[in-house]
């Protein structure tokens, strides 16, 4: 896992793809902020899977993901892993890897929205779920361990 910036049209893509296409959000939208989130802060952040110049799925670190709730900060978001790869521990890797940058960064609780069909995975690792269906998705937290 890196912070590798030749990954960031296939992540903006990705994104746009699952999440903003139908939504009138351009490509390019996406992958400005996701260029902004390349910087040394810990929030806005991405970290990219990848072997070699094969990209696995990548993860964002962001301060709010939901506006109904600007008050939860940090956010997992945007968590993706290739399909052909899925099963493999990246995706887990990845929420992971999120979850403690926000720790190391000071945040004594991380959070991600999840739809149902997907909050068993985050439950796994531990998340917990703070609200059900909010604008159709769930609302998990994980707290810093002591």
């Amino acid at each position: 896992m890196s912070k590798t910036p030749a990954f960031i049209p296939t992540i903006a893509h990705r994104i746009w793809q699952a999440w903003w296409q139908d939504k009138g959000v351009l490509q390019s939208e996406i992958e400005t902020k996701l260029r902004a989130a390349l910087c040394p802060e810990a929030v806005p952040t991405a970290y990219v899977a990848h072997r070699g110049d094969t990209y696995l799925g990548s993860a964002l670190l962001i301060e709010s993901d939901f506006a109904a709730r600007p008050h939860l900060t940090p956010w997992v978001a945007a968590v993706w892993t290739e399909e052909v790869h899925r099963r493999e521990g990246i995706g887990t890797a990845l929420v992971k890897r999120m979850a403690q940058l926000a720790f190391e960064s000071g945040f004594s609780r991380a959070y991600l929205c999840a739809s149902d069909d997907n909050t068993p995975f985050y439950e796994k690792m531990g998340w917990k779920v703070l609200e059900y269906h909010v604008k159709q998705l769930n609302v998990l937290a994980l707290d810093k361990p002591n």
